[in-house]
Formats: C-alpha cells, sequence, structure tokens
C-alpha cells in the first residue's frame, strides 16, 4: 500500500473509531454483540470516514489550516444532528429528552445538547483523528481527483444510510423550516470555512503542557454535562472552555497532536465507564480499545511530522 493510500486509511479508520467506539457508545445497548457492533462499524465508516477525509483534504488542498478544519467540523456535525439523526430537533430521540436542558422554544432545540454533540463531532469524531494522523503523514494531500470523488460518494451512502437508520428508530421528521435552517447554518459554515486563510506559524507550545491543557478542558467539558447542574450555567462553562482552548491554540501554537492525546485521554476514561456498566466482557473490550488508542497516541507523538501548527 503506498504513502498517501495508507495515510487515508488510517484516518479511515481513526474517524469511526473514535467517534463511537472509544466514547463506548457501542454498549448503551447493553453487553457487547460481535454481530451489532460490526454492523454499527460499518455504517459509521461510510459517514464518519468520508467526512474526517474530505474536511482534512478540502482544507489541506486549499492550503489551509487548522481554523478551516475546525469551521468544517462545525458544519459537518451540524449537518449530521440536525438533518441526519436530527438528535437537535427531536424531544425523544432513542427514548432521552435531549432538547428539555436548556431548551429554546423559538427555534425547537435544546442548548446544553446542542452544543455538547455538536463539540463531540468537532473534537473527537474530526479534529483528533486528523491530528493523529497527520502525526504521522504529514500534510500535504493525500488524495488525487478521482479519490475526492469516491469519497464523495461514500459519504452520501453513510448519509443516506444514518438517516435511514435514524427515521427507522424513531419514525421522526423535523419542521420544513428546521431543516432548512439547519441547511443554511451548514452552508454558511462551509462558506466561511472555506474563506479562512492562515499564514503557515512554527510551533512554539510545549507539548507536555499542550496535552495538560486538552485533558483537563475536555475533562471538565465531560463532568459538566454528566453532572446534574442548571442547563444554561452548563452551556456556559461548555463554551468558556471550548473559547479557553481556541485562544490557548491561538496564542501559545503547541503541537495539534498534544491536543488531540488529551482529549483521547478524556474519551478513554468516558468510554470505560460506559462499558463497566454494561459488564465485564464490555470491560475487558474497551480496556483494550483504549489501551490500543494510548499506545498509538504515544507512537503519533513521537513521530510527529509536523513542523508547523496553523
Amino acid at each position: 500500500m503506498t504513502f498517501r493510500k495508507t495515510a487515508v486509511a488510517t484516518l479511515a479508520g481513526l474517524s469511526p473509531l473514535f467517534a463511537e467506539f472509544l466514547l463506548g457508545d457501542q454498549y448503551l445497548a447493553g453487553p457487547p454483540e460481535a454481530g451489532r457492533q460490526l454492523a454499527m462499524f460499518a455504517m459509521f465508516v461510510t459517514l464518519y470516514d468520508a467526512g474526517a477525509v474530505l474536511i482534512r483534504e478540502v482544507a489541506r488542498r486549499m492550503n489551509r489550516g487548522w481554523p478551516t478544519i475546525l469551521a468544517l467540523s462545525v458544519a459537518y456535525g451540524v449537518a449530521e444532528e440536525g438533518l441526519l439523526t436530527q438528535t437537535l430537533f427531536n424531544p425523544h430521540y432513542l427514548g432521552l429528552d435531549l432538547l428539555k436542558p436548556a431548551y429554546i422554544p423559538w427555534l425547537g432545540i435544546g442548548g446544553q445538547w446542542t452544543v455538547y454533540v455538536v463539540t463531540l463531532h468537532v473534537v473527537w469524531s474530526i479534529a483528533t483523528p486528523i491530528a493523529i494522523a497527520e502525526a504521522f503523514f504529514g500534510r500535504t494531500p493525500w488524495l488525487r481527483r478521482p479519490g475526492l470523488w469516491v469519497w464523495g460518494c461514500v459519504l452520501l451512502v453513510g448519509c443516506a444510510a444514518t438517516f435511514f437508520v435514524s427515521y427507522q428508530l424513531g419514525h421522526f421528521l423535523a419542521a420544513p423550516a428546521q431543516l432548512i435552517g439547519v441547511f443554511l447554518v451548514a452552508a454558511g459554515l462551509v462558506f466561511a470555512a472555506l474563506r479562512l486563510t492562515a499564514t503557515p506559524k512554527p510551533v512554539r507550545g510545549n507539548g507536555w503542557i499542550g496535552f495538560a491543557v486538552g485533558l483537563i478542558a475536555s475533562t471538565v467539558f465531560q463532568l459538566v454535562m454528566k453532572a446534574n447542574l442548571p442547563p444554561w450555567p452548563t452551556v456556559a462553562v461548555m463554551l468558556a472552555l471550548e473559547a479557553a482552548v481556541v485562544g490557548y491554540a491561538i496564542r501559545v501554537r503547541p503541537p495539534a497532536i498534544s491536543l488531540a492525546a488529551g482529549a483521547t485521554a478524556t474519551y478513554g476514561w468516558v468510554g470505560l465507564l460506559t462499558a463497566v456498566d454494561a459488564g465485564l466482557a464490555a470491560t475487558v473490550e474497551q480496556s483494550v480499545l483504549v489501551a490500543g488508542a494510548f499506545v498509538l497516541v504515544v507512537a503519533a507523538c513521537s513521530r510527529r511530522r509536523t513542523p508547523h501548527c496553523r
């Protein structure tokens, strides 16, 4: 397998693995079942990996940096949760009351859930896998034009499958105005992302401090969401944490992999807690997965091929 194909395959595998499996979502329905997990992974591969690959490739082919990647990731999160799974509008998705905390009636969304789930996609579904893959393979584009078309088709298949499965689970469809609004927001974010420019700047921040910032910020983010706190203060804390990390990254310019390593550690303990609730087999399986993720991150940090953080 060539260097470029290996790079794309690495990112394609990491995105669904981090987005759903490292988080422990495969255990939400109970003990691990190999067939169900394989089916989940196959569906998520067509959605998450195609999204991550295309976001990274578009940004790098246009000589854009992390601001563009993050803005495109926000658009991806808004589109997935608003148009495909529609958890932003479904008040009883999977039997959960997601919209009640910090509910905004005129939008029909829950402020707390919206900030939380979009952040999950930005940080863990897209940005962290990209940072790890680029630590191994660098920033140069990995796909040629035919590859872009192929991955675009894969993404369309993933979107259709995700919408179909989500609809079958709850038979819910958001109001036309809500769907149009989400589409316009996502399109606006894509337009803004492609207008962003970034001058390459050398990394100057300490990697260990970057790891600590990523770990502490992402851990507090998860803890405040799990704590029984008033909704709007929770939203304020989550947004403040995000602003603080972005400000730190802009000012200090740490290695991107250091922040990703901290976020990975947080998902590790979150996934383990979910697995423990599902039983011994799930705990053992998740422990192996977390250990593998840590080994991968350590290897990525030691082989970092990214001389600039932009």
